[in-house]
């Protein structure tokens, strides 16, 4: 006789002979639950990433790397390409120094005294 192929609800029976191995698959896939396909899986890689010890362990390596080479300074640059000659209309000029930007200069013209400000 041979036992029958769907897996008991209580759980698996307290000798494991008892079951066959469709059995013993057939209870494994009821009890995967949400996590049934690898793909949506979740892997020990991310398991450790997002425990608390794998917090502690990423922050504390972050801290080490912050010592070691400073704080990490982003440097904001902003590109735009104009679309020809300035017009005597715009509020402002720029006079751009592609060599060394820090001497690029935007004089505003915004009243009867102009001034200067450097980029």
């Amino acid at each position: 006789m041979e036992p029958e192929p769907l897996a008991q609800p209580e759980g698996p029976p307290s000798d494991a002979d008892d079951w066959s191995d469709e059995q013993w698959l057939t209870w494994l896939k009821a009890t995967d639950g949400a996590f049934a396909d690898e793909a949506t899986a979740p892997s020990v890689a991310s398991r450790v990433v997002h425990s608390t010890g794998g917090q502690m362990l990423g922050q504390a390596m972050m801290g080490l790397a912050i010592a070691m080479y400073g704080p990490k300074q982003e440097e904001v640059i902003v590109v735009a390409e104009g679309d020809g000659e300035p017009s005597e209309d715009d509020p402002f000029t720029v006079q751009l120094n592609p060599d060394q930007p820090g001497k690029s200069t935007i004089t505003f013209r915004s009243g009867p005294d102009s001034r200067d400000a450097t980029a």
